[in-house]
């Protein structure tokens, strides 16, 4: 079902060299997942809503920088986006392994989030570039799967390395493979904008007169206009702001608390991280085909049924094997729901402002990291965490609900 998609990267081997540097940053990042929140806990003596905040940070960064992103990859290109994403990640990622005090976590986890935030934008664009209508979604289902195979070796690792020799290792292996990512980058992955990809140019070889420069602000204002409006813009990016939410706040964040409260070690919590990513990734590919063939809307639901029933096993568990089957169940759930998420904004991007448009996504997915790390931390801290995973499933059904009832297929029927 991925023929078209491979054939493709065989044809483009910047697009295999692009998911190299995202699996190597994903597996730094993994490594940090089941570690940072025992680590910040332990080493700052602070509580759940603090932890929830050191770890959201990296994603609430999002909302400053994806929108700016996607914009300068129209103005200078996909390549100057993805550099300077992956140095600002390098930087921040070697600055957190020597973070001494819980602000200075804090400032270099944000830092190391902007870096990364610009990439995944970068990222997007670039994969957009190299897709058609036809197989978008699968297309777009490489970042996904490219993130999952890193973040599904990561937390083994970290988790392994932290109870063996401390949780500040990891810190520092993560810094490592974020930057072997940026030499890949440096030296394999090539431009992939057209050079003539903006409206403002479009119109001007229409009108054949430098006069009209002004037609493509014109068009571009209104093309924005009219995607801010759509439903298709706001609730679908409501939906991604509460899968982003429930993943920053509620799997990185509440669980990992959640997990060491009912006894589990770093290792064992590290497995359930990665037993997440596992089956996502496969779910992430089936997503990507069933959207290119029936429709973005066609996973949503299966999509947080799973969630759901993940999250409410958790709360209930009380044994390794438990642990794991909640784990499968949050990773099948997620990775039905990314790829279609994804799609529909490429789908809805107006020509010309498909930059933005793809940094207008990564900025919901960033105001759900905040959502994630202060409401879902905070009401662990004031109801428990058993109430904070509850609000959490209540408000991802709420989001899927809004996506099925409100928003209109974008996949036409010739397509289908």
């Amino acid at each position: 079902m991925l023929k078209a998609v491979f054939k493709s990267i065989h044809t483009r081997p910047g697009v295999f060299y692009l998911c190299t540097t995202i699996f190597l940053t994903s597996v730094g990042m993994g490594a940090l997942a089941p570690i940072l929140p025992l680590f910040t806990e332990s080493e700052f003596h602070v509580n759940r809503t603090q932890v929830g905040i050191a770890v959201g940070l990296f994603g609430i960064s999002r909302i400053f920088t994806s929108l700016p992103a996607g914009y300068l990859t129209q103005r200078y290109g996909r390549r100057v986006v993805l550099q300077i994403g992956s140095i600002v990640s390098v930087f921040g990622a070697v600055m957190v392994a020597f973070s001494f005090s819980y602000t200075w976590l804090v400032c270099w986890r944000f830092i190391s989030g902007l870096g990364w935030s610009v990439y995944l934008t970068g990222s997007s664009v670039y994969l957009r570039d190299v897709a058609s209508a036809d197989n978008r979604a699968r297309f777009l289902s490489l970042l996904e799967m490219s993130i999952l195979a890193g973040q599904s070796l990561g937390p083994l690792l970290g988790g392994y390395l932290g109870d063996r020799w401390g949780y500040r290792i990891p810190l520092h292996i993560s810094a490592v493979f974020v930057a072997m990512s940026f030499l890949v980058l440096q030296f394999l992955v090539p431009e992939s904008r057209s050079d003539n990809s903006s409206t403002s140019e479009m119109v001007r070889n229409q009108t054949g007169n430098e006069s009209h420069d002004n037609d493509g602000d014109i068009v571009e204002k209104h093309g924005l206009l009219t995607l801010l409006i759509s439903p298709a813009f706001i609730f679908v990016g409501m939906f991604t702001l509460m899968i982003v939410a429930n993943r920053q706040g509620g799997r990185f964040s509440v669980l990992p608390l959640y997990g060491e409260n009912k006894g589990f070690t770093a290792s064992q919590l590290g497995s359930f991280i990665s037993v997440t990513h596992i089956p996502q990734f496969f779910t992430t590919m089936l997503a990507g085909f069933l959207s290119d063939k029936f429709g973005r809307k066609s996973t949503i639901i299966p999509a947080v049924t799973l969630i759901v029933i993940g999250l409410i096993l958790f709360i209930f568990t009380d044994n390794v094997p438990k642990l794991i089957l909640s784990g499968i169940l949050l990773g099948l759930g997620e990775g039905l729901a990314g790829p279609p998420s994804l799609a529909f904004f490429a789908d809805i991007a107006p020509p010309g402002l498909e930059g933005v448009t793809m940094g207008l996504y990564r900025t919901f997915g960033g105001v759900g990291s905040a959502i994630g790390a202060l409401l879902l931390g905070g009401i662990a801290d004031l109801s428990g965490f058993a109430a904070s995973l509850i609000v959490d499933a209540a408000l991802l059904i709420c989001a899927a609900v809004g996506v099925m009832v409100f928003v209109r297929e974008t996949l036409s029927k010739k397509e289908l």
